[in-house]
């Protein structure tokens, strides 16, 4: 699994105001047309949108990828 996408800088800016002025998730959602679930997680951490590592176990190189890597 990726990290999902993040938001402009202009959508933060209106998540922003619409968090000061009382908007609900869902309200925020539908102006800006993006996940309720993007939205719940921008407003729980405004500071670290998007700057998340990924996390799991690296992928360990088959034959054919360590081949590739020698020529």
């Amino acid at each position: 699994m990726g990290l999902t996408s993040t938001l402009s800088l202009e959508e933060q800016a209106l998540l922003d105001i619409m968090i000061q002025l009382g908007f609900s998730t869902m309200q925020m959602r539908r102006r800006i047309t993006c996940s309720q679930c993007c939205v719940r997680n921008y407003v729980r951490d405004t500071m670290t949108h998007g700057l998340a590592k990924p996390t799991g176990r690296p992928r360990i190189p088959n034959y054919r990828d360590e081949r590739s890597v020698v020529r």
